[in-house]
């Protein structure tokens, strides 16, 4: 019997262990895998999500998410079955001949933080303000960012004018930097930090 104590042990821990790890390049079955959840039961694809998605308590703060490549092709592949390319999502290819795979490939090798922002419905913004979301410490660089304003258009009325109801952040980040590490993340508005968390990168595919 003690000679099997260190194997119940070891699987113990094994079972413990994490279950997945950020992929860096994607395979022929990573692309397999991908396919099936984003083709999968609508419950199945929101058990598959739901690890990325970071808690944050803060109004201004409306979703906070971690996107790794693998998610981005699932997420890329549910895009297209939503708008009907079933052939597409399946792994195939549009009227351009192009595929997810090609669509997805100048992010290769990237794991992004995305923020979609709530700003107060009085609010008198004409330009997006400064948010920042900055992983690590110390601060990891980024490889590249896009900001998108979410603009609510005016109504035609006398007096009434475009409204900035919102705003979508996404910082990029090479794969390689953060490994299977558990980083701090910090949100950062208009030179006040908003809010603080942290993601296990470990955990994530």
């Amino acid at each position: 019997m003690a000679r099997w104590l260190p194997i119940v042990a070891a699987t113990l821990l094994a079972a413990q262990a994490p279950v997945a790890a950020v992929i860096e390049q994607l395979t022929e079955r990573d692309i397999a895998n991908a396919l099936n959840i984003a083709n999968g039961s609508e419950s199945s694809r929101t058990l598959f999500h739901a690890p990325y998605i970071i808690a944050i308590n803060d109004p201004t703060i409306e979703h906070l998410e971690a996107v790794t490549e693998f998610r981005r092709f699932v997420l890329s592949a549910e895009d297209q079955l939503k708008t009907g390319n079933w052939m597409m999502a399946r792994g195939g290819y549009d009227t351009k001949g192009r595929s997810v795979r090609d669509l997805l490939r100048p992010l290769g090798g990237q794991v992004s933080l995305r923020a979609r922002l709530r700003f107060h419905p009085q609010n008198s913004y004409t330009l997006l303000p400064a948010f920042d979301i900055l992983l690590g410490e110390p601060t990891l660089l980024a490889m590249n960012a896009t900001r998108t304003p979410q603009i609510s258009l005016a109504s035609g009325e006398p007096g009434s004018h475009d409204v900035m109801t919102g705003a979508t952040i996404e910082v990029f980040y090479n794969a390689p930097t953060i490994a299977d590490r558990v980083l701090p993340v910090r949100l950062i508005f208009e030179g006040k930090e908003l809010a603080r968390a942290s993601v296990d990168f470990a955990r994530l595919e």
